[in-house]
């Protein structure tokens, strides 16, 4: 049965009238929530998330946060020996990793009980779903800034424990008895590598684009499962022709697009979040088993409460992340620039990195500015 939006916004109005109503209200914006925010992060397609409680956690020496420690497998090897011979003695030890908690929070959002009755859309419902939205970009924000940061390490310690810039310039160096630096777990792509200058144009990805990045993981004892790009950079997969696809496959792409779930043995995820993974920045990730682990603790909160005519609501979760293994994820980058933020030329890393928290989300429609057609004015 459909409900009138406006009766909908009464009904939440009225209900938070007493104690006991704001608790089923809170209580089923709290489940709304919960279920639409594991569907739609990318992060949680490449780490599943753990819920954790109270009692699976540790309490931090440092600070007043909870911790989760994480346990990493041991070392150990074998050798050839005589009959008589004894092998060499370990003592064993397993490593450990701590992963701190910390809380994404919507906006305190606010509103007139009498201005809440003048909407004819279910306005409280549209905040709750793009609240979902708003902490699940954040999740994904906090992810790419901490996979690059793990790249950008493994990069740096390949080349002596010193950051470097990777671009055109740097893989063709002018100076004599300049070496170019060591691609280990960041490599430019095809394209970008003869590019000619440093840019930030982002060329299309190639099949070799691809296998570069299985290589990076797979020449480490470490096996590719999932590859993450931006939907701009999946576009131009359907750019490959005949010769990448073959005959069948490519009548099929030119009339449905790509429709397999895999994609040279890969599983693929992509997304349309440009301004968090930014085009041009494609990500190679081993089974989560060898690469980290993402908590939720409890569930996530839903605050809603009425003082006087003014109702107040807000959504938060506490999450713990950590990469342990940063061997764990290589990155193709597809254009000629720079995007290491430690060395060289900055001109264009704007272009590569995600935007800042405040500049997610850009507005689309410019109504607020008066840009419609057709204007009508009133007088």
């Amino acid at each position: 049965m459909s409900v009138n939006a406006s009766v909908l916004n009464s009904v939440f109005t009225t209900k938070l009238a007493s104690a006991e109503d704001k608790v089923k209200v809170a209580a089923y914006a709290e489940s709304f929530i919960r279920d639409r925010l594991r569907e739609v992060s990318f992060l949680r397609k490449i780490l599943p998330p753990e819920q954790v409680t109270r009692s699976d956690c540790q309490v931090s020496v440092n600070h007043d946060t909870l911790i989760k420690i994480v346990e990493i497998e041991p070392q150990s090897k074998a050798m050839v020996a005589t009959f008589r011979g004894q092998p060499r003695a370990r003592f064993i030890r397993a490593p450990r990793a701590e992963i701190g908690f910390f809380t994404i929070t919507s906006e305190q959002f606010q509103k007139t009980e009498q201005e809440l009755l003048t909407y004819q859309m279910p306005i409280t419902k549209i905040i709750e779903d793009n609240s979902v939205k708003d902490i699940q970009e954040i999740e994904d924000r906090e992810f790419i800034l901490h996979v690059d940061a793990a790249c950008q390490g493994l990069q740096a310690d390949a080349n002596g424990g010193t950051p470097v810039e990777l671009s055109w310039s740097s893989l063709n160096p002018t100076t004599p008895g300049t070496a170019p630096p060591v691609e280990f777990s960041i490599r430019k792509g095809e394209l970008a590598r003869s590019a000619g200058s440093n840019s930030a144009l982002i060329h299309p990805i190639q099949r070799g684009d691809i296998i570069a990045g299985k290589n990076m993981l797979d020449g480490n004892r470490l096996h590719p499962e999932t590859m993450l790009m931006g939907e701009t950079d999946w576009n131009n997969v359907l750019l490959w022709n005949i010769m990448d696809f073959g005959s069948q496959l490519q009548s099929e792409t030119t009339v449905e697009g790509y429709k397999h779930n895999m994609l040279m043995g890969l599983k693929y995820i992509r997304t349309i979040k440009l301004d968090i993974l930014r085009p041009g920045n494609i990500y190679f990730f081993t089974d989560p088993g060898f690469f980290g682990r993402f908590y939720v603790l409890n569930n996530t909160k839903f605050y809603i409460d009425k003082i006087a005519n003014t109702i107040t609501f807000q959504a938060w979760e506490d999450i713990g992340m950590g990469l342990i293994n940063i061997a764990a994820v290589r990155k193709i980058e597809l254009y000629s620039a720079n995007a290491n933020p430690n060395a060289g030329d900055d001109t264009f890393i704007e272009n590569f990195i995600p935007v800042t928290e405040d500049a997610l989300g850009a507005v689309n429609n410019r109504v607020d500015q008066g840009l419609k057609f057709p204007q009508i004015q009133s007088f």
